[in-house]
């Protein structure tokens, strides 16, 4: 088994400008027959992103179903399987798929594994400072939130070019062909940050309450506050405390906007937006194939940013 750890900064120069014009063209599937390397990932942002950089010379498969959550999934036997038949896996790490490494693993043998959140470290990333309140959540690197896929730039500037490098190591005869996608994509991320800018800039609200401590990253992006929320982990429930003392703090700062997500229930979020006369919104982390307005990381980013723009504008 071979894994990366030291992320093939050099893939950062030469030729690879981030502020090229125009979208990438989509990622086809490879026809039947053709020539391809097989990628393995968990979660469909992460399936979306490689399969662009992949393009007709990767064929990605993701393995975290459409409304699940990676934080308490267990692959099948199926597709532990399919893991150790691929050429390369991708897992993001750093807390939200961990069960994805033991698992393929198990199974690898010479499979090439990239964990993002470690690459993304080693190529000099760090994590904007401070957690929302109401989050414990203890730092191994920094402050230990996985959700970088949720902030377009740093997709751009250390998950691409991490995966684009993995994608060279085991099909290195296309470096140029992965190398191209690489900077097309970047353009369309840079496009997208700049889209995402002109629709949040100007809200008369900041603040929202989050089902957990997903949408960190995306706020320091854009200027957002995710102030507080609900639990520090997805799926557990707080104490009639903790809620209390939430519902306490929101009405202390005026914060009328509660989060939920597709993948848990909406109950909690309810009854603190009933408490705070407050309103629910549905913000989506992961989106998927066959969700209307979610079926590609792009579309997903947009999603979001308007669902936050709607919400935060009354």
């Amino acid at each position: 088994m071979r894994k990366i750890s030291d992320l093939i900064i050099a893939l950062l120069v030469s030729g690879l400008t981030l502020f090229l014009t125009g979208c990438p063209a989509a990622a086809p599937s490879p026809a039947p027959g053709a020539e391809h390397i097989d990628v393995v990932t968990t979660i469909f942002p992460l399936a979306d992103i490689v399969q662009e950089l992949g393009g007709e010379k990767a064929a990605v498969t993701g393995l975290l179903p459409v409304g699940a959550s990676p934080h308490d999934f267990e692959p099948a036997v199926g597709q532990i399987k399919a893991v150790s038949q691929a050429s390369l896996f991708v897992y993001m790490g750093g807390g939200l798929d961990d069960w994805a490494a033991p698992a393929a693993r198990s199974e690898a043998g010479e499979i090439l594994m990239l964990e993002l959140y470690e690459a993304a470290l080693a190529q000099g990333w760090q994590p904007p400072p401070g957690l929302p309140a109401g989050s414990s959540a203890e730092p191994a690197h920094g402050a230990l939130n996985p959700h970088l896929w949720l902030d377009p730039l740093t997709v751009r500037d250390y998950l691409c070019p991490a995966i684009t490098g993995a994608l060279v190591e085991a099909d290195g005869k296309n470096e140029a062909y992965y190398r191209s996608r690489l900077a097309a994509y970047q353009a369309a991320l840079t496009d997208l940050d700049a889209g995402l800018r002109a629709e949040l800039s100007a809200l008369p609200q900041k603040s929202f309450v989050s089902l957990h401590a997903a949408w960190h990253y995306f706020a320091d992006r854009y200027g957002l506050d995710e102030a507080a929320v609900i639990t520090d982990f997805p799926g557990q429930e707080p104490s009639a405390a903790a809620l209390g003392s939430l519902v306490d703090f929101c009405r202390e700062r005026g914060i009328t906007v509660v989060s939920a997500e597709p993948q848990f229930p909406e109950q909690i979020a309810d009854t603190i937006a009933r408490e705070i006369g407050g309103r629910v919104v549905l913000l989506d982390p992961l989106g998927g194939g066959g969700l209307e307005g979610r079926e590609s990381y792009l579309d997903l980013m947009r999603y979001n940013a308007a669902v936050l723009k709607d919400a935060l504008s009354k």
